[in-house]
């Protein structure tokens, strides 16, 4: 039984503590190939798989770029808190009563404006051709 890396107090759901594992892997990965090696094949390759995995080009890029270390964990940490915050606060939103109702009614249809009944209809002018 591997525990050596898993902390015995986290954030989060144990699915989230792997999701970010994995997100702090690819950017190590991605600063090994971009900085250190300059590799733009292994580079795209990386970049390939985050968006396969569906993971935030935005909190990635926050990481390569925020964190000089990119083996140090708490300032890893530190960087990526702010996304996380960000991701707690939008899920909350989500389970608001009126964002469940916005949900279940699904988008309002957007109508065209129509003149009033007592409006003249409109003539066309001479020579427009219509």
């Amino acid at each position: 039984m591997a525990t050596g890396c898993f902390p015995h107090q986290f954030e989060g759901s144990f699915s989230a503590f792997k999701e970010r594992q994995l997100v702090f892997a690819l950017t190590r990965q991605l600063a090994d190939a971009q900085f250190r090696r300059g590799d733009r094949s292994q580079s795209e390759r990386l970049w390939q798989e985050a968006a396969a995995e569906a993971m935030d080009a935005e909190r990635i890029t926050d990481l390569l770029y925020g964190v000089h270390d990119h083996d140090d964990l708490a300032a890893m940490e530190a960087v990526d808190r702010p996304y996380r915050e960000r991701q707690q606060e939008a899920l909350q939103r989500a389970r608001t009563p009126l964002a469940r109702l916005a949900r279940l009614t699904g988008p309002r249809p957007v109508r065209l404006a129509r003149s009033h009944r007592s409006a003249r209809p409109s003539r066309a002018l001479p020579g427009s051709g219509r």
